[in-house]
């Protein structure tokens, strides 16, 4: 019959600011026009193989680190993925510099293959460039 043990109902959950709503709803939209996109990322793929065998065998001239050009699928995943959680959010998170920090990785390691960059002198910069970056992320941690 009734609830003899006198304990309340949950309060209901806060009401949510306006622009969490709006974002949300942006979110949402974004989602339903472009999601899932592994088909046309598949489809993109196949095209750039065929265009550079074609090439190829029309003799134009490649480098010979073609290959590195792959490198940059998963730089644009990362920039896009950081992108969409700043405008999710509004403001630029670890996320989001984690995402910009490892496409930017990626870009210049696609540059390095394909210009055939010196890795046996160069490499303490690497050391360098992951020194800043501790330092950077030390300094705009939110």
């Amino acid at each position: 019959m009734g609830d003899t043990t006198g304990a309340a109902p949950p309060p209901p959950p806060p009401p949510r600011d306006w622009r969490e709503q709006r974002r949300e709803e942006r979110w949402q939209r974004r989602q339903a026009r472009w999601g899932n996109s592994g088909s046309w990322m598949f489809g993109a793929i196949l095209i750039l193989l065929g265009v550079l065998f074609l090439a190829q065998n029309l003799g134009a001239h490649l480098p010979h680190n073609w290959w590195a050009l792959f490198l940059l699928i998963p730089a644009a995943a990362s920039f896009i993925s950081a992108w969409s959680i700043y405008q999710r959010n509004g403001i630029v998170t670890a996320s989001v510099r984690g995402g910009i920090l490892g496409g930017a990785i990626l870009v210049l390691l696609t540059l390095a293959f394909l210009i055939d960059f010196e890795w046996g002198k160069y490499w303490p910069v690497v050391l360098i460039l992951l020194g800043i970056a501790a330092i950077g992320t030390g300094m705009y941690r939110r």
